[in-house]
């Protein structure tokens, strides 16, 4: 399984997931340089999946990242029967295995949702 990570509601942060408990339906993640893990309720967080995918940088690619194609910026929504959808502000939906090529994560929905342009 490829590492996930979480959006953190109430820190309105982005981490990796270190630790996944699913009898306790906790996560924890690393705070810092001088925390040790923490948890957080499932209820907690918002989960992103990893696609398996990486941007011509060599960054994976999430569900929820933000990618910019030839200047466009676009939203990694789902997945579908063939494929992983992305979608910008103007309704524009292209598939994200046909433009691996020239794919660059810019951010995610959660920190950077400006760079869609919907606020």
């Amino acid at each position: 399984m490829l590492q996930p990570k979480v959006y953190i509601k109430n820190l309105d942060l982005v981490l990796p997931v270190e630790i996944i408990n699913f009898h306790e339906e906790t996560v924890e993640v690393y705070l810092n340089d001088n925390a040790d893990y923490v948890p957080f309720d499932f209820d907690e967080v918002e989960f992103m999946e990893n696609t398996g995918y990486i941007d011509k940088n060599g960054t994976f690619i999430y569900i929820r990242d933000i990618v910019e194609i030839t200047g466009v910026y676009f939203a990694i929504k789902y997945k579908a029967l063939k494929g992983y959808v992305i979608e910008n502000n103007k309704g524009y939906i292209v598939s994200l295995e046909a433009n691996l090529d020239c794919v660059s994560v810019v951010g995610n929905i959660y920190e950077h949702k400006e760079l869609l342009g919907n606020e």
